[in-house]
């Protein structure tokens, strides 16, 4: 669904089945934001296709963590870079793949072809700022927009709630230092990991609050 200028978000609405949200921004270096699970890759490009993007255009791949519903789609995009941080990549090595296994999904082919930290990351004409979220998973990474005062925070906050830190590399303490950093942005636009998005700078503002309370106890 076309949300702006070169701005397109495709929401995972099936609850029979688990998959990511995933962002697309078009410009001269057209980017794509968590492919989602490889087995599902072609429904996203449907939905690309059916808004006038073509998914052969992406040129850079950005995953937020290595988890299968966010990373496995990337080596559909073979044509592409693929991006995410050099933590995360350490984890996939030591965890990720028992992980996949687990899952019934199989470990991808994957390339890393650059690494992201925190700072300013520039594609084309479009400017990001990379943090890096830990907590959920050891590397995690959220990508915030100012041209739109958009977030993508992967599965660090959803609405009115957080990502699970049960799972192997998973840390509370991390995930609220993370939750705090990104609250401390000024947001208009939350497009989580999963589930809807959350519209509105007052809304996002109370999204944060919810969740500090309900999940960190802070006052």
């Amino acid at each position: 669904m076309k949300v702006a200028d070169h701005f397109y978000v495709y929401l995972w609405d099936n609850p029979r089945e688990n998959n990511c949200n995933t962002v697309f921004i078009d410009g001269k270096v057209p980017v794509l934001i968590d492919p989602g699970h490889l087995h599902r890759v072609p429904n996203l490009k449907e939905r690309m296709i059916a808004d006038g993007v073509d998914p052969e255009k992406v040129k850079v791949v950005i995953v937020t963590h290595a988890h299968p519903d966010h990373f496995g789609g990337a080596t559909a995009f073979k044509h592409a870079k693929t991006a995410l941080s050099l933590q995360e990549e350490e984890f996939i090595e030591k965890v990720a793949a028992p992980m996949y296994a687990r899952q019934g999904a199989e470990m991808p082919n994957y390339r890393i072809d650059f690494y992201l930290q925190d700072g300013d990351l520039i594609l084309g004409k479009h400017e990001f700022r990379i943090l890096l979220t830990p907590g959920h998973s050891p590397g995690g990474l959220s990508v915030y927009w100012p041209r739109y005062k958009a977030l993508f925070p992967g599965d660090v906050v959803f609405s009115q709630s957080i990502g699970r830190v049960d799972l192997p590399g998973g840390d509370v303490k991390a995930l609220q230092g993370s939750v705090q950093k990104l609250s401390e942005l000024e947001v208009d636009l939350i497009v989580p990991g999963h589930g809807p998005a959350i519209q509105g700078a007052s809304n996002v503002l109370k999204n944060f609050d919810f969740i500090k309370k309900a999940f960190f106890g802070a006052m």
